[in-house]
């Protein structure tokens, strides 16, 4: 085992970031490193070093982000003055591989891999310069880095297939590597009650949102489209929070059928979808990002064993089938209303028995070639 360290650099104060948690979990279980450093942004109100375990611990650095709205040219300063002071706080450490979880630490990733003949791997969490926000200055400078440092990358890791061939396209040669996100869960779901929590009647339906209650998540057409539908028996529970969530309160305090419910634990997530009949995956594809992402909310969702709508989302489909696009609908209120009042009975247990058949992303096998890489890289057998 090598005395040395694993350094994730992320640009965030480190609190929910389960893709990041679940990798460095497989990294330290391998036993490549004696410890794995998670670098994050310091925040009020939690500790500049958080130890996570025997091997892994959080260490956050720099001034706190600063939440009022600022500039692109004054964001580009944060990020600048935060990279500084991330290269001075691990300079020192005797780091062997630097994974830069998104484009704006690549440089700063660079930098350090430079200093300690360390590998460096890009393990970015979408299409990052394709995103809904990689318009005008920003996207220009994030292409720009990107271009610039990837091939000098020892490896890349992308969430899907699809992003996977869109970066062979756009380098050829590239070696990508996919490391989907997967149910960590073994066994069967525990449904939790949330007719009874909300006091909705046995005979209504009860359709679930979980995950980030955000933009480009066509969060105000759910809402218009359940309260439209109040008298129906149609029920909507919102498993999350996120920048929409008052609006999802502010509508639940207005109609019966619209409930929320506070993020829960990520082990309790699938339990607690599965007390639904029916999920909501209605990602907006405003950006080619979108399009091609997987939500977690569609593995989530398959694992609670509940068929689901979503939009027209390429690795949604790969992931259902072809014969699973009778739940594929415009997101409008109009479409989402409809696509409620017809939907029957015998629908929902056809797509429970369909859901039950899909062949999930399995985390060891996952795990397993994102390991294969580190080892290539390290020059390990």
């Amino acid at each position: 085992m090598s005395q040395s360290v694993n350094l994730h650099i992320y640009p965030a104060p480190i609190v929910n970031e389960s893709r990041i948690f679940r990798q460095t979990r497989a990294v330290a279980d391998a036993g490549l490193f004696e410890r794995i450093v998670i670098g994050g942004q310091k925040s009020h109100g939690l500790p500049d070093r958080e130890v996570l375990d025997d091997r892994r611990m959080i260490e956050r650095v720099g001034a706190p982000a600063d939440e009022r709205p600022r500039s692109i040219l004054g964001r580009i300063r944060e990020q600048l003055a935060w990279s500084r002071a991330a290269y001075r706080a691990w300079r020192a450490t005797d780091v062997r591989a630097v994974n830069a979880h998104s484009v704006a630490v690549l440089p700063v990733c660079h930098a350090l891999a430079r200093r300690h003949r360390a590998a460096l791997i890009y393990d970015t969490h979408e299409l990052e310069t394709e995103t809904s926000t990689s318009g005008g200055i920003q996207g220009k400078v994030f292409r720009l880095i990107e271009r610039f440092y990837i091939r000098r990358c020892d490896a890349v890791f992308v969430v899907n297939e699809s992003i996977a061939d869109w970066y062979r396209r756009a380098y050829p040669g590239m070696r990508v590597t996919s490391v989907r996100n997967a149910p960590t869960r073994v066994e069967d779901p525990r449904p939790v009650d949330l007719r009874g929590r909300f006091a909705i009647p046995a005979e209504a339906r009860v359709y679930v949102h979980v995950g980030n209650i955000v933009a480009h998540r066509h969060v105000s057409e759910i809402l218009r489209a359940f309260a439209a539908r109040e008298s129906s028996g149609d029920h909507v529970v919102f498993i999350g929070s996120g920048a929409l969530a008052d609006d999802v309160r502010r509508a639940a305090a207005e109609h019966v059928n619209i409930h929320h419910l506070d993020a829960v634990p990520a082990d309790a997530v699938v339990d607690t979808v599965a007390g639904g009949d029916v999920g909501l995956c209605l990602i907006e594809p405003t950006c080619l990002s979108y399009a091609l992402s997987l939500p977690n909310k569609a593995l989530e969702y398959s694992m609670a064993g509940i068929p689901f709508f979503y939009t027209d989302l390429v690795e949604v489909d790969r992931l259902l089938g072809g014969e699973a696009t009778a739940w594929k609908i415009g997101a409008t209120v109009d479409a989402l209303t409809e696509a409620m009042a017809t939907l029957a009975d015998e629908s929902i247990a056809e797509g429970r028995a369909a859901v039950t058949q899909v062949a999930l992303p399995h985390w060891p096998e996952e795990s397993a070639r994102m390991l294969s890489e580190y080892r290539r890289v390290l020059g390990a057998a």
